[in-house]
């Protein structure tokens, strides 16, 4: 069963609404005028996926502002930034007894680098001072199911999320390319908030890339039917980030049964109940 929206979905949603206004707009009738649409959206569309509503946000700001990809600089300074602390993620796995649990720790970790979600703080700034604690957080979840997983396949397709948080999953792959994987990254085909975007992804490496869509998370509608043939192969394990992905691929996500790993910080208190789970959590899911 996937997740729909909650009570908490319908302020979350807004707050970012008046995040992406207050970044787009000067003028406060444009910025009423945007969240007025969404409202309209809202109201004739209840009970959806969230990431839907989200993508309807999305599309309302692009319109109306003319900015095709609003999150630009902020996406350009999270890579800048996740850069810089790439020596640490280096660092911590190679002082970790333990190499594979450190990659999915540095995967989920970098799944903080997010803007505008309501209850979860992220300043790009102070991210560097609180990456190594993060690394360090408990883990809920199927680390074990993950391991035996990824020591099971050897083709792995890697759904990313955010920029700046691509700067450690193309760590995590590289290391996955070391154990003999075959890995195809899955970026979005477009700008959509702060995710990365296949052309972003092209400039940062070689590897073989298949976009997903132009939406949030994954959307079995909308998706290329060269991902939709690596989705439904039996030989590839699937590794989704972030709680778009969650979001979108639980609607769906039967087919993938034993070949699927979700790995996020849940930052919402909806996706949060949704894997039984506290809020700001490290998680990682076997499905």
């Amino acid at each position: 069963m996937g997740l729909k929206m909650a009570s908490n979905c319908y302020s979350c949603i807004l707050d970012r609404a008046k995040f992406e206004c207050d970044l787009l707009f000067s003028d406060d009738a444009e910025k009423m005028a945007a969240m007025e649409e969404l409202l309209d959206f809202m109201v004739q569309h209840k009970g959806m996926v969230p990431s839907v509503v989200g993508n309807e946000r999305e599309e309302i700001m692009k319109r109306r502002s003319k900015n095709p990809d609003p999150y630009r600089e902020m996406k350009a300074e999270s890579n800048r930034v996740a850069t810089a602390l790439l020596p640490l993620a280096r660092k911590f796995y190679d002082e970790s007894e333990d190499e594979l649990e450190a990659l999915i720790r540095i995967a989920a970790a970098a799944n903080s680098m997010e803007w505008g979600v309501k209850g979860h703080d992220f300043e790009v700034d102070s991210f560097e001072d609180v990456f190594l604690e993060t690394l360090k957080e408990r883990f809920d979840g199927d680390l074990e199911e993950a391991r035996r997983r990824i020591d099971r396949f050897e083709k792995i397709l890697y759904l990313t999320d955010n920029a700046g948080e691509v700067v450690f999953d193309l760590f995590v792959i590289e290391k996955l390319l070391e154990m003999g994987k075959e890995v195809i990254i899955a970026p979005k085909t477009g700008p959509i908030l702060n995710d990365v975007t296949a052309d972003e992804l092209r400039a940062m490496t070689d590897l073989p890339i298949e976009p997903t869509g132009p939406v949030i998370g994954l959307s079995l509608e909308k998706v290329r039917p060269e991902l939709l043939g690596l989705l439904k192969d039996e030989a590839w394990l699937v590794i989704a980030k972030g709680m778009g992905n969650f979001e979108t691929m639980t609607e769906f996500d039967d087919f993938l049964q034993g070949r699927l790993i979700y790995v996020m910080r849940a930052k919402c208190e909806p996706v949060s109940m949704k894997l039984g789970v506290p809020r700001g959590s490290l998680v990682v899911r076997a499905v």
